[in-house]
């Protein structure tokens, strides 16, 4: 942790052992102080005024150094968010899909917070080490012998406690990496309620197997490590209770010794014992603080060693005009887990032109939404090739060609906020009024005044977002099986046609075949393979 502080601001870092230091240092000599003034060893009238010096220096070094560090830290953990996020942008979306959500979020929230906590503990750490050390300092002045008693005590004491360090470490490890299942039981918890309530079974199952268990599992491995740590923490403690009792009833035997440095000697030492507690009972934080360390930087790692450097060219002209969009020879495999078998897609030979209406169709697991993804570039084929205008789309221009899609996903999210996109009042308030959604959403400063919608309701906002960003493709996946029939018909039979008239090139992947008619051509895809292209007649031609 230090190390990795001192990476990212060691001016900061000094300033905050230095200031703690003096704290310590001062705190100490504080304590060193009032012994003197109830022992009469010092000057009566210097004595108010050290007090006062020192308290004041206590309080302002202090401060300083929380000060110093709670900046530092605070901006550690905001550029750590930013830089996992930045990654995850842009990382291969089939990598991050085998991270799992959960595992990303918990490194975001979880992983950070922790490092964040034992940053914010390192000036209280500072400030009690130079207190140990200066009660120390102060010890060895009032006798060096007991000083040599004591320190023996104390290395003895941090020697035995670090041979029990792994103990607890390998539990705080397990705990977690058992918040990652933990993480992912609460995201079906929350995603799957429904289907949950509607079977008691299914319900009491995911409880007793998954989620409860996690849970369990989670609470054991953390019960254990809090317990390794306190066990070692009662291990000092009762070190530092015989280190007293030697002083009081047996280094006494063995010498004679001031009955006032003795006094003095215990006041400084149980004033020492709650630094040395404070130290002790630190070392839970940082550990955790190592673990999600190790996570954040894995992750990174992880993150960084997928992403292939982008063209450098202006984003902006990806979208400037389509002529034609070919798949040539272009496969993708990828394991089923249900079915546990591999599915392949392919070869797939396709072309589009500008101006297209095209359905996509076949039965569940035909391949459709995996066509879909690799046709966007969210996936990459394992061979063949993809043509935009020609020119062959590859990692260094992937990021640009992604550019060119709205898609609305089956699973698609909804942002509450019009990012990136032109939001003129006119047009907005005409998609609105149009979609049937003016009575329930407004925009307002480029956010929409609520998102809390009907599933329904939300695709058609969807679709005004898709409609704003104005590209030149459009991939809607089973948009309208949501729909009411009048909404259903309005998007095939106006919504679609005017995006085909404005020059958009549409994919639509659906079940509802008395729509078809109005496709210039329909794809048909059963078990990863096309086995029609054809042009449909309407119902009753």
């Amino acid at each position: 942790m230090l190390v990795f502080l001192c990476r990212s601001s060691w001016l900061t870092i000094v300033g905050v052992l230095l200031t703690g230091i003096i704290s310590g240092l001062c705190s100490a000599a504080l304590v060193a102080v009032i012994n003197s003034t109830l022992s009469n060893t010092l000057d009566v009238r210097l004595l108010p005024w050290l007090f006062v010096g020192l308290s004041v220096a206590v309080l302002f070094s202090g401060f300083l150094s929380h000060y110093l560090l709670n900046r530092l830290s605070a901006k550690i953990v905001c550029d750590l968010r930013i830089q996992i996020s930045r990654l995850i942008l842009a990382a291969p979306y089939p990598y991050l899909q085998k991270l799992g959500k959960s595992a990303l979020l918990t490194n975001l929230t979880e992983d950070i917070t922790a490092i964040a906590n034992a940053s914010q503990l390192l000036p209280i750490v500072c400030i009690n080490f130079a207190v140990v050390a200066g009660s120390m300092a102060y010890l060895s002045w009032l006798s060096w012998q007991l000083a040599l008693v004591l320190a023996g005590v104390i290395v003895f004491g941090v020697l035995s406690s670090s041979l029990f360090r792994e103990w607890p470490k390998k539990a705080v490890l397990k705990a977690r990496e058992e918040y990652d299942v933990l993480s992912g039981d609460f995201r079906a918890l929350t995603e799957g309620v429904r289907e949950l309530k509607l079977h008691k079974q299914r319900s009491d199952a995911f409880m007793a197997q998954s989620l409860a268990a996690s849970a369990e599992a989670y609470r054991r491995y953390s019960f254990r490590g809090a317990v390794s740590y306190l066990l070692v923490n009662q291990w000092a403690q009762l070190l530092y209770y015989l280190a007293i009792g030697v002083i009081l009833y047996v280094f006494p035997v063995w010498q004679v010794i001031d009955q006032k440095v003795i006094g003095g000697y215990t006041l400084v030492f149980l004033f020492m014992m709650s630094p040395l507690t404070i130290l002790t009972n630190s070392l839970p934080v940082f550990s955790r603080a190592n673990v999600s360390l190790q996570k954040v930087r894995q992750l990174g790692d992880q993150l960084n060693s997928r992403i292939v450097p982008a063209d450098t060219a202006d984003t902006s002209e990806a979208c400037a005009g389509f002529s034609g969009l070919s798949l040539q020879g272009v496969t993708h495999s990828f394991h089923r887990e249900k079915e546990n078998r591999n599915f392949t897609l392919g070869p797939v030979d396709l072309d589009f032109k500008s101006g297209e209406l095209v359905f996509l169709i076949g039965g569940n697991g035909s391949g459709k939404t995996t066509l879909a993804m690799l046709l966007i570039g969210l996936y990459m084929p394992e061979q063949g090739i993809i043509r935009w205008n020609g020119k062959i789309v590859d990692n260094a221009n992937r990021d640009d060609y992604l550019q060119n899609f709205s898609v609305i996903f089956s699973d698609f999210y909804l942002f509450d906020e019009l990012y990136g996109v032109d939001n003129g009042n006119i047009l907005v308030a005409d998609y609105l009024q149009r979609l049937h959604l003016h009575h329930k959403v407004q925009v307002e400063n480029g956010r929409f005044s609520s998102v809390n919608l009907s599933q329904g309701q939300r695709k058609r906002l969807a679709l005004l977002v898709a409609y704003l960003e104005d590209r030149p493709f459009y991939v809607f996946d089973e948009w309208a099986a949501d729909q009411d029939p009048e909404f259903k018909h309005l998007f095939y039979t106006e919504l679609l046609p005017a995006l085909k008239k404005r020059g958009k090139t549409v994919l639509i992947i659906s079940h509802d075949d008395r729509y078809f008619y109005l496709a210039d051509r329909c794809i048909k895809l059963e078990e990863g393979r096309i086995i029609a292209i054809e042009k449909p007649v309407a119902v009753g031609n």
